[in-house]
């Protein structure tokens, strides 16, 4: 039996869905299909809880397992081979196919009525790292209330510890931004949130889950990144849209008012 597998981050689990034929042949099967779900973001299965064909799906909620093989060493290829052999599924029968061109299709039960609008995520799964400082936040934000448009801040709180216990994610708080054109959005749901990105104006925010998603939606993105961030000084798959002329990133130090205010003014 082909059997589907989604792990690691959000960002990962949405990138699977863009890139993999897995996501398709799930909207389309009859047949009861094997999904793992493995993401240390608690909140990436209710992409497959809520879809319409949720019926046909033997899911498996391992975001414990995921973390009790990264926690131990394993990586990329070992952990999805732990996964499968944990759910007792054929690895070898995992959907690998190239998407080619299928835009995915997401279905939640709380979608936000909305077009023209900006999402703005300040915070990231590694609060520690990727999550915008607070005077980035603030200056994002004096330049989003100049704007007539709408704006949406998403955030969603749980607790992440590291393999050594230390908490790396816990509660994302942007209340005190809310107000004017700008409402914040603390319990959309992963699909709900991924249908904003879809009929949005462009993205503001950290180098995290919904800039990958603006990417391949080719939404304009505004990214704000660490210095000498990994993805970006030598690019992995992950800086895939960095190039494109509908997008601006930056390293906190050097992101400018008036320049995003151009950007976003553009679109």
């Amino acid at each position: 039996m082909s059997a589907t597998l989604f792990c690691a981050g959000l960002g990962d689990v949405i990138r699977v869905c863009y890139q993999n034929a897995g996501y398709r042949i799930l909207s389309e099967t009859t047949q009861p299909i094997p999904v793992i779900m493995a993401s240390h973001n608690p909140f990436s299965i209710e992409i497959f809880r809520h879809h319409r064909n949720a019926k046909n799906f033997i899911l498996y909620d391992l975001a414990h397992k995921y973390e009790e093989f990264l926690n131990a060493g394993l990586r990329g290829p070992d952990i999805n081979r732990a996964l499968c052999e944990f759910a007792g599924v054929d690895y070898a029968k995992l959907i690998r196919g190239p998407a080619n061109g299928h835009v995915p299709v997401f279905d939640a039960p709380d979608d936000i009525d909305s077009k023209g609008h900006i999402v703005f995520q300040p915070f990231a799964g590694n609060a520690t790292h990727r999550s915008l400082p607070q005077d980035v936040v603030e200056k994002t934000v004096r330049v989003l209330r100049q704007l007539t448009c709408k704006v949406f801040v998403v955030t969603r709180s749980y607790i992440r510890p590291d393999e050594k216990g230390k908490t790396i994610h816990s509660i994302e708080n942007a209340r005190s931004v809310e107000g004017g054109n700008i409402t914040v959005l603390d319990n959309l749901t992963v699909p709900a949130t991924l249908n904003l990105i879809k009929s949005c104006r462009a993205y503001v925010g950290s180098w995290s889950s919904l800039q990958q998603a603006a990417w391949f939606e080719n939404k304009p993105v505004a990214v704000f990144y660490p210095e000498n961030h990994h993805d970006v000084a030598k690019p992995t798959d992950y800086a895939f849209g960095m190039n494109r002329d509908n997008t601006l990133g930056r390293e906190y130090p050097k992101v400018d008012a008036s320049e995003l205010l151009s950007f976003l003014q553009r679109w």
